[in-house]
């Protein structure tokens, strides 16, 4: 699901965008607030008081490496999170640049919803409403949060797609103060100071764009062309397409081509209903130094957060499903690890 707020809604929430699509690409929520996206100094692992631009900083993060043991469901990283007290389902998320709790999880923990900062305009025809909501105690693995804001939203879709309960999906305050590895082959995630994952022999220089993370690609729509340089949000949610790519691309020229070759299909189910889309194949794609070869390429006008102009699309789990993919905000940096 994909979700982008009408406008009007206040700056502190300028975009809120949740993908979740079942079949070829699941972007959960990709949320931009007004939140500081400075580098966070790695010595700094037990903050006191946050200021008013960190105040989704944890309270508690580790100080060297620790490893938590996740369940891979429909590619998605599901950990085990602690709400006020009580478990539930948890979903990491490098594409939420907020905290979102289901609305019927909300209700039963009693958070308190404020007035709906907007309707949010998802995947699909349906919009759905986003309510703030302050968590007055979150714990995911070493991780803890005290009084963190986030957003109440039917998660409805998602779970139902993904054949889980998705109670909870932990996005940018669990990455942007440190650095965070995902491990596929051994299903572990590593949470540790920035500059803690380790050696990158090819690193990847990692833009922070309303606290999510984004990266130029190179697209090869053929091998007699030049390629087509795009911005793509790197997404732990985009769970069965490598690569997802809308607004202004499938009109230019060279999208309107691939579209035009490819097999019109559903190509997920978001939040709002199906995502209808092309399915094409362009031999070449890159990110930084490395290459990734040939891919399928899912091409859409269903997602009205592409159509924002901050990101061009998505990438996928199929890219790193194999190996290791780390993430270092502070640092601006992302690794993959392929095997």
């Amino acid at each position: 699901m994909m979700t982008t707020l009408n406008p009007g809604a206040p700056a502190k929430a300028m975009l809120v965008a949740s993908i979740a699509l079942a079949t070829t690409a699941g972007v959960p929520a990709y949320a931009a607030t007004a939140a500081d996206q400075s580098r966070q100094d790695a010595s700094t692992q037990q903050p006191s008081a946050a200021s008013p631009l960190e105040s989704d900083k944890p309270v508690r993060m580790p100080s060297e490496p620790q490893v938590i043991p996740f369940e891979l469901k429909d590619n998605l990283v599901r950990i085990e999170v602690e709400v006020n007290g009580r478990k539930h389902s948890g979903v990491l998320d490098s594409g939420a640049g907020a905290i979102l709790v289901d609305r019927q999880v909300s209700a039963g923990l009693g958070l308190q919803e404020g007035s709906p900062i907007s309707d949010a305009a998802g995947a699909g025809a349906e919009a759905k409403a986003l309510m703030p909501v302050t968590i007055a105690k979150l714990v995911a693995g070493p991780l803890a949060f005290a009084d963190v804001v986030g957003y109440a939203m039917d998660l409805g879709h998602l779970s139902s797609s993904a054949q889980f309960p998705v109670d909870v999906l932990l996005g940018a305050p669990a990455f942007k103060y440190g650095a965070v590895s995902v491990d596929y082959a051994n299903q572990e995630v590593t949470f540790g100071p920035s500059g803690s994952a380790g050696k990158c022999t090819a690193p990847i220089p990692l833009d922070v764009v309303h606290d999510a993370p984004v990266v130029e690609i190179e697209v090869w729509p053929s091998m007699d062309q030049p390629p087509v340089h795009l911005k793509v949000l790197v997404d732990l949610g985009t769970r069965h397409g490598a690569l997802v790519l809308g607004g202004p691309f499938v009109r230019s020229e060279v999208g309107k081509a691939l579209v035009q070759g490819g097999i019109s299909k559903q190509i997920g189910h978001g939040v709002g209903g199906e995502v209808l889309g092309t399915v094409a194949r362009v031999p070449e794609v890159r990110v930084g130094s490395t290459r990734f070869g040939a891919l399928e390429v899912s091409l859409t006008s269903n997602v009205p957060a592409f159509e924002q102009g901050a990101i061009d699309g998505t990438l996928g789990v199929p890219l790193w499903r194999d190996g290791v993919i780390s993430f270092d905000y502070p640092r601006r940096q992302l690794c993959i690890t392929r095997q």
